[in-house]
């Protein structure tokens, strides 16, 4: 356990960190939203509390999965854990999409003479302020975390989490507007239209989650931009090579697995056809930067 600590780097621990402490914090604080949310009878304050509900189990999920990562314990997948990592998103964009309707069935069975408990909301408008704060807190410093070393399963997190500090905005807006107003239907009806709006947010920001993520977890190969790029560089790197046997190819989130076969003739050693591959490999580095390049080599067939 410690050895796995100390081969991490600063911004692999202060990703887990930023993680960990996001969800600890969220936690604490859904426990006050519930303690309070649920008996002042505000619709927007049980949309809050869903939403922090489903939302922190993926964030504990997301944590032990970047724990994983950062780890090297995915070792049995053959292309890296960016599928893994979109999976995780796809499920930061159900958790929404579950919130949401569960909210909207709510909202068109509420009754809007329903009353609102003013001393509860008074309560809950303070614990929304705190989550707040958390919620802009934790978007820097995942922004912050993420500057360096780029991780998929942050920036979701940052998408997630600047997704809620905009919601507690309207959250925080809704409450103070409902505790404002004497008319107890005037105030429910701000509530109900506050829901509403929150549920469509979320939908919003699943559907982003969703159109992106959703590609990367099924098996498919690059497009046909990177395959141009790849028989280019093949293309300019001939005199390095005596044939070409084919190419196979792999996206797995944002890493692309390129396997190329050449022949070379049986009259060159192996130092020689080191030698001969080191422009390929370059410019490959150059051309496809982050990609993963594993290069066959193999005798020539005589004909």
């Amino acid at each position: 356990m410690s050895s796995f600590a100390s081969e991490l780097s600063p911004h692999q621990k202060d990703k887990e960190s930023s993680v960990l402490w996001a969800a600890v914090l969220d936690t604490i604080l859904l426990v006050f939203l519930m303690s309070v949310g649920l008996l002042s009878g505000s619709m927007t304050a049980l949309s809050e509390i869903i939403r922090v509900l489903l939302l922190l189990v993926i964030e504990y999920v997301s944590y032990v999965v970047l724990r994983r990562v950062h780890r090297s314990r995915f070792n049995e997948f053959e292309f890296g854990t960016g599928k893994i990592e979109r999976i995780t998103n796809l499920l930061v964009a159900f958790g929404l999409l579950l919130s949401s309707l569960y909210i909207f069935s709510k909202v068109i069975s509420m009754d809007e003479s329903a009353p609102i408990s003013p001393t509860a909301l008074m309560l809950t408008l303070v614990v929304a302020n705190f989550n707040l704060i958390i919620n802009f807190y934790f978007s820097m410093a995942f922004i912050r975390s993420n500057q360096t070393e780029s991780s998929v399963i942050i920036s979701s997190q940052i998408a997630a989490r600047i997704a809620k500090t905009v919601a507690s905005c309207i959250v925080v807006g809704v409450l103070m507007l409902a505790l404002w107003l004497p008319d107890p239907r005037s105030a429910r009806i701000v509530d109900l239209w506050g829901s509403i709006f929150l549920l469509c947010y979320m939908v919003f920001i699943a559907y982003g989650l969703i159109k992106e993520s959703l590609p990367e977890i099924l098996d498919r190969t690059i497009s046909e931009p990177d395959h141009y790029q790849i028989l280019r560089i093949l293309a300019e790197n001939f005199d390095h090579y005596d044939g070409f046997s084919g190419y196979k190819t792999r996206r797995s989130g944002k890493d692309l697995f390129i396997l190329l076969t050449l022949s070379f003739s049986p009259t060159n050693s192996l130092e020689q056809i080191e030698a001969r591959l080191q422009p390929i490999r370059q410019s490959f580095e150059a051309e496809l930067p982050g990609s993963s390049l594993i290069i066959v080599p193999e005798v020539t067939k005589a004909c």
